[in-house]
């Protein structure tokens, strides 16, 4: 009896609290109990549902960079790393503290998204932006694997945000911040190319083009972005642009058919991915037919402006990678829609109830709350599926690593080479944090040289089916002495229950004239 009367009691309470919470979007509040929420519930739920796995090698690599700070890396130019770098001086190389990074990063995104939606839009619409937002797998699921995409989430709404007001204002400093904004989306990923493209449409569509590109704005925002892109450019030239060539390498060896199948296929996933917002949006807006030819190209330059940046950031990579030899996957979109909420919401014909928006936010909460409930039922999913690139592995393939080492010699491990994702995920694992490089790659991380290589010593590690990695462990360590090399069958376990077991290569190479413990 007592519970159904606090469950009565609760069913009342919480249409108030909802309610109080929408009104309190007036005094700021409301868009900061929302982020705080978000980075609480979906960080509980990646720690708990990726329990049985450790961290994508995505992460790792991020993570490897981020102890030895370059203006690049070969995959990547380097802003990845510079935003790891700080967090791990604070936080411990843990696999919750990179998740906990991770959300942070989705909900600095969206505080990027709301500084140009209180723009646009206010009150209710305001709030309803962000919950559709959050009908996107992008903020929840895909921001976790934080790598150079991820690092585009808040660059781009940053360096629009700039944009606008750069736009708008002509003023110095807002044009300077455009600047450094939009090279730090450089910084993050090559692929922001397009996010400059739809500055440069955006501006020309807009019927005061020619009053912003007389004025030093523009001009200022280039000269600004140069100067912060400069060291990087530096690098890339005095590197042989070895992030083009490994692009090249990765993306771009398909034919001309392939890479036009690819960009039709990235426009319908990246379509797919916001189908669902937009279908709450039909539902809760109901916008006759004229709202939507008005939001879909807007009297007022002002708002048009946005649809035109949207439509560029979207459009202009299937319209143009296929010339540029570039393999495009519909993934890459997911920083390109940040904008389509305000777009669809920011027409003067759109009114959307009180009622229906609270609909929206009970909807996102009950998404949220049934991916919590589920993440323990996911984490043993996964402990039994298991999933591709070792993940499983990692922090075991890292402590046997850390074992075989400490029996040969009573130095750190400073060095360690193999598989990318092996190599990557011991530098985070291992207590030493030493430094990795792709077997195969080491060319490309001068910081990893013969000398350091023959006089600390270093270690490798490979998948014993692999076909390249052991061939070239073994003929690297050819010609040292004293080297110690095995296979160990190793099964990742969860609450007991042992996974399927697979061999790994170790290869142990200890410094020259180090003691022998």
């Amino acid at each position: 009896m007592s519970l159904g009367l606090f469950g009565r009691a609760a069913g009342m309470q919480a249409p108030r609290l909802l309610g109080a919470w929408f009104d309190s979007e007036r005094s700021g509040w409301a868009v900061w109990i929302l982020l705080a929420l978000f980075v609480v519930v979906w960080t509980a739920f990646h720690i708990i549902s990726n329990a049985a796995l450790d961290l994508h090698d995505d992460i790792t690599e991020i993570y490897t960079w981020s102890r030895t700070l370059r203006p690049g890396y070969y995959k990547h130019p380097p802003l990845g790393a510079l935003m790891a770098a700080p967090w791990f001086v604070l936080f411990p190389a843990a696999d919750w503290s990179f998740r906990l990074f991770a959300m942070l990063n989705a909900a600095l995104a969206l505080f990027a998204v709301d500084l140009i939606a209180r723009r646009y839009l206010s009150g209710d619409k305001r709030l309803l932006a962000l919950l559709l937002l959050l009908l996107m797998p992008f903020y929840q699921f895909f921001s976790e694997r934080f790598a150079s995409n991820q690092t585009l989430l808040a660059t781009w709404p940053l360096a629009t945000y700039c944009f606008l007001r750069a736009f708008e204002t002509r003023g110095f400093w807002w044009s300077a911040a455009a600047g450094v904004a939009a090279a730090a989306a450089m910084l993050g990923k090559y692929y922001s190319i397009y996010l400059i493209g739809s500055f440069v449409v955006a501006a020309l569509a807009h019927p005061a083009r020619w009053t912003y590109l007389r004025s030093p704005s523009p001009w200022i925002s280039a000269v600004v972005g140069l100067l912060v892109l400069s060291p990087h450019v530096h690098w890339l030239m005095t590197t042989g642009f070895q992030p083009f060539a490994y692009a090249i390498d990765v993306h771009g060896r398909d034919s001309a058919a392939v890479l036009a199948w690819r960009a039709i296929t990235y426009v319908a996933g990246a379509f797919a991915y916001v189908a669902v917002p937009f279908a709450v949006y039909l539902v809760v807006a109901r916008p006759s037919r004229a709202t939507l030819l008005e939001v879909l190209w807007p009297a007022d330059a002002r708002r048009r402006m946005l649809v035109v940046l949207l439509a560029g950031q979207v459009l202009l990579p299937p319209l143009t990678a296929p010339f540029f030899g570039m393999r495009l996957t519909s993934l890459w979109s997911m920083q390109a829609w940040f904008l389509l909420p305000i777009v669809l919401l920011s027409a003067s014909g759109v009114t959307v109830p009180r009622r229906r928006a609270e609909w929206v936010a009970v909807g996102v909460a009950a998404v949220a709350a049934a991916a919590l409930l589920a993440s323990p039922a996911l984490a043993w999913f996964y402990h039994l599926s298991g999933l591709r690139m070792d993940r499983a592995y990692f922090s075991a393939v890292s402590d046997e690593l850390t074992r075989q080492w400490r029996r040969a010699t009573d130095r750190p491990l400073r060095i360690v080479l193999g598989t990318t994702d092996l190599a990557a995920s011991a530098t985070f694992y291992m207590p030493d944090h030493p430094h990795s490089a792709p077997i195969n790659w080491v060319w490309a991380f001068p910081w990893i040289t013969e000398q350091r290589l023959r006089g600390e010593g270093w270690a490798a590690v490979c998948p014993a089916t692999d076909r390249l990695c052991p061939e070239i462990a073994r003929l690297r360590a050819a010609a040292h002495n004293g080297v110690r090399m095995n296979e160990v069958e190793l099964a990742p376990r969860f609450f007991g229950h042992a996974g399927a077991p697979r061999r790994f290569l170790f290869v142990i190479v200890p410094p020259a004239q180090a003691r022998q413990p």
